[in-house]
């Protein structure tokens, strides 16, 4: 049964680390299409939705490294983290029990 949990734990750690990745692209990108279209709307140049996307494209790429990196340092997996982070506590609250 712990088997099955760890591995549903597992999984779950790994659809949220997808979702982020997601959420860190996409966001800039949408972000700074919509600032450069207000801005062309109310300038009337398309100058400024070009220049939006190109700066929410890098923005985005700039975070996604980001946020890789950290993972490339790190050789554990997210979910391996939070088991041992989880019995680390558990027997930090063991010695201070007894």
């Amino acid at each position: 049964m712990k088997d099955k949990r760890k591995q549903n734990r597992e999984v779950a750690n790994s659809l949220v680390l997808v979702l982020q990745f997601g959420l860190n692209v996409i966001t800039p990108i949408l972000l700074c299409t919509i600032v450069g279209a207000v801005l062309t709307k109310n300038f009337g140049s398309k100058g400024y939705t070009i220049a939006g996307i190109l700066i929410g494209i890098v923005a985005a790429f700039n975070g996604a490294y980001r946020m890789v990196r950290g993972y490339l340092k790190n050789p554990e997996s997210p979910g391996e983290r939070a088991r041992r982070l989880e019995e680390e506590a558990k027997q930090s609250q063991e010695v201070k029990d007894d």
